[in-house]
């Protein structure tokens, strides 16, 4: 699996999550004699606050695992194929849809009786997310140590060099003089004594 795509398709799908949960996945109608139809809906975070708060963490996971790299990474992975496999769970089936629905209604004036419930396609938007987040998490944890990371230039020069056995870490510039000089002579003065 190549990098590029498969971070496209996790971020996507945590996209989708988010925006999935925060929006209705169940709704209903109820008629009562006399008085006009009422509507009612239940968003799935109202379903399973947990579900919205994993997919908050599969979107921070994919965005972390830009700025990871080896085991780090691949426990990301593995993270993230756990949380989107708990909102892919709930997505599936809903726990109190049916309750959720009554109390919605009854807070609207509905006293009980006949209603008419139906899914939202919000559900199914949640739900696609989590497999893409799943089948992306997947691949992060068998492929992601192998892809490439952010470069040591981004490392702090002296954890750097001092990770290295028998090196010590690189003199850096002191004063403004002194780095003002080296800049001169086109010198990167983070990187003072190094080839």
């Amino acid at each position: 699996m190549r990098y590029g795509p498969t971070l496209l398709l996790g971020l996507l799908g945590a996209a989708a999550i988010v925006v999935g949960v925060a929006r209705p996945w169940a709704n209903a109608t109820a008629n009562q004699p006399g008085l006009p139809t009422i509507h009612a809906d239940v968003t799935g975070a109202d379903l399973a606050p947990l579900a919205g708060a994993l997919g908050v963490v599969v979107l921070a996971a994919f965005g972390a695992v830009i700025a990871t790299r080896g085991w780090v990474r691949r426990g990301l992975g593995v993270l993230i194929v756990a949380s989107a496999a708990v909102v892919l769970v709930t997505a599936i089936d809903p726990p109190g849809a049916t309750s959720g629905l009554r109390d919605a209604l009854s807070a609207k004036g509905w006293s009980g009786g006949a209603l008419d419930p139906g899914v939202s396609g919000w559900r199914w938007v949640a739900l696609a997310g989590s497999v893409a987040s799943i089948a992306a998490g997947v691949a992060i944890s068998l492929y992601g140590a192998r892809w490439a990371t952010m470069g040591a230039e981004y490392d702090a020069p002296a954890a750097a060099k001092s990770d290295q056995p028998g090196s010590t870490a690189p003199q850096v510039a002191s004063t403004e003089a002194e780095v003002w000089r080296e800049l001169d002579e086109g010198r990167d003065p983070t990187r003072n004594g190094e080839a």
